[in-house]
């Protein structure tokens, strides 16, 4: 019976200490008592349903960007990412613009960095995310891979099949297809 008895008072202070942290939880409680709480004479009432907002973690911050062409699109989707889901913290498009500024860090990146934050203007030297994007964009894409593929190619003195010019294999390759 004594077990009996001590597992009801431990249910007892359990539920009357839910019933606190919910009271302290809903928007219209007052602040929580500062002493030690004693048992209720009665069982508590149920509580009224609260409603609890739920925030949805934070990504991870981007790695630091150092101007490679192989990196550019991955740190600029992290950083995307991470605005979006801070969009409380970042109100503003040069405080976003300048977060990004922050994370290049080394290489050429560096360089792009300092040359925003020191000219004239600073960061405002960009009048909205749109037109950092685009400058960022201009300075670490290519800009058409195929393009820049071709432009490669179209030299084809640097490229050798053999003891063949690229072009000299390429017309000889046609020519057996023909």
């Amino acid at each position: 019976m004594t077990e009996l008895s001590t597992l009801h008072q431990t249910t007892d202070l359990i539920s009357w200490s839910l019933q606190a942290l919910l009271e302290c939880l809903s928007p219209n409680s007052a602040p929580p008592m500062a002493e030690e709480p004693t048992l209720p004479a009665v069982a508590p009432t149920p509580a009224a349903p609260v409603t609890l907002q739920l925030q949805i973690p934070h990504s991870a911050l981007p790695n630091a960007y150092d101007g490679a062409h192989s990196g550019r699109e991955r740190f600029l989707q992290s950083c995307l990412i991470y605005i979006h889901l801070s969009r409380d913290t970042f109100d503003s498009d040069i405080l976003k613009i300048a977060w990004v500024l922050l994370y290049m860090k080394t290489g050429c990146a560096s360089t792009y960095a300092l040359q925003a934050f020191c000219c004239s203007r600073g960061v405002g030297s960009f009048p909205n995310w749109a037109a950092f994007e685009k400058d960022f964009h201009a300075e670490f894409f290519l800009l058409d891979p195929a393009k820049m593929a071709a432009l490669m190619l179209h030299d084809g003195k640097q490229y050798r099949q053999g003891k063949c010019t690229l072009e000299e294999y390429i017309d000889s390759f046609q020519a057996l297809v023909k």
